[in-house]
């Protein structure tokens, strides 16, 4: 009896191989990144799949390293750029992704130095003073007006909505909030942040939204366990809620706010602007730079500094459009007025 011609398994990429230990040991264990960043890598390599799949014709599964060049990295970019439309600060986010990987790959393989030399040259996009978008107090307060506060969901999204503008926090940080991060003490309500690079900040709540999230979580504690370390909001299936549920609960009530005033809102809303807006309405309340910084959690004041400088030329312009002359363009020489060059002369002398 003749034995069984045994089957021809697949044999995975080293492109397949490499990505995969790249994502799942790397990241997280030599880097220490955190989930949402190896979260935001692994988006970009899901574009740049999809990417070689409908523009090069090759297919995920078959994808090896040697398939890809520098030349491969500048169209895909391009792509992003203009079949997706998206910005500067998205494409370096993607750019600095691929950094990342051929950085990686080349202690993988040290054939690949080259090609991480190549890809590392690539200079990231530069922002012409890229605007930073923010709502007007007026609509902030418009889109909080939205949610029908007499159904549970709707009180849910009241809270959600409150608490992101409030503490200025990214999506991603309000997705991740456990119900232990809200502290309720004498003096005020605490809501502890876990930001970039897992760095933890706390920042204080107001009386009404304190009490907007007491009344949340002792509604909560009827329908699930309410465990301190369950997520702060969950969906109608007591699961973790997801950064698209947030972006698509903003989004129906920014349609509602804009059907009712619609010169309020900009054409695009999307979660990070409350974090700029709520930045931004400190800044005007007269709130330090510096604890500004603090509250949203940024590594170094320069970053936070752009509120300041974007809150400057607003005032500029506001002062420009008010004045009944444009000032003039060439400024006179001294030289030229006498009377002052006298003046100064006989100073001088005396």
């Amino acid at each position: 009896m003749s034995k069984p011609r045994a089957t021809n398994k697949s044999k995975s990429t080293d492109f397949a191989s490499a990505l995969s230990d790249f994502l799942l040991r790397y990241l997280p264990e030599q880097r220490g990144l955190s989930e949402n960043t190896i979260k935001s890598y692994s988006d970009t390599f899901t574009l740049f799949l999809t990417f070689c799949e409908s523009e090069l014709r090759i297919r995920r599964e078959r994808l090896e390293v040697s398939d890809i060049s520098l030349q491969t990295i500048e169209q895909f970019l391009r792509w992003l750029e203009t079949t997706r439309n998206y910005s500067v600060s998205s494409l370096n986010q993607r750019n600095a992704a691929l950094h990342s990987f051929f950085k990686y790959l080349q202690y993988r393989d040290p054939r690949y130095v080259l090609m991480f030399q190549q890809v590392s040259s690539m200079p990231y996009k530069s922002s012409k003073h890229e605007s930073i978008r923010h709502l007007s107090l007026d609509a902030v307060e418009e889109i909080l007006k939205q949610p029908n506060l007499n159904t549970k969901s709707g009180r849910r999204d009241f809270a959600i909505l409150s608490l992101m503008y409030e503490t200025a926090a990214r999506v991603s940080e309000v997705v991740d909030l456990c119900i232990d991060d809200i502290r309720f003490e004498r003096r005020g309500a605490t809501v502890t942040i876990c930001g970039k690079g897992r760095k933890a900040r706390v920042v204080p709540l107001i009386n009404s939204v304190s009490l907007l999230l007491k009344r949340y979580l002792e509604e909560q504690q009827q329908h699930r366990t309410c465990l301190h370390s369950e997520p702060l909001f969950c969906n109608r299936s007591n699961e973790k809620l997801t950064r698209a549920g947030i972006a698509y609960i903003l989004g129906k009530y920014v349609e509602q706010a804009r059907s009712i005033s619609p010169d309020l809102l900009p054409a695009k809303v999307y979660p990070h602007i409350f974090r700029h807006s709520r930045a931004m309405h400190w800044l005007e309340a007269g709130v330090d730079l510096q604890y500004i910084k603090d509250l949203l959690g940024h590594a170094e004041l320069s970053t936070t500094e752009v509120y300041a400088r974007l809150s400057t030329e607003m005032k500029r312009k506001i002062l420009e459009d008010v004045h009944p002359e444009k000032p003039p363009t060439a400024v006179p020489s001294w030289n030229d007025d006498r009377k002052l060059m006298d003046w100064l002369k006989g100073f001088s002398e005396s």
